[in-house]
């Protein structure tokens, strides 16, 4: 049983490993993409400061 906990603690810290991975990865992908979102939230800016006045 002892053997099949060690597997298991290995096969977990694999999975951790790749989750790390992919999270790392969507991370990088997201820091590419606030370059464009912010510019959407300029203009709803500008809209909304007119309205206001």
């Amino acid at each position: 049983m002892a053997a099949a906990q060690k597997q298991t603690k290995q096969d977990l810290e694999n999975k951790i490993a790749e989750l790390e991975a992919k999270l790392n990865k969507l991370a990088t992908q997201l820091e590419a993409k606030p370059t464009d979102a912010p510019k959407p939230a300029e203009v709803k800016q500008a809209q909304v400061k007119p309205a206001e006045v």
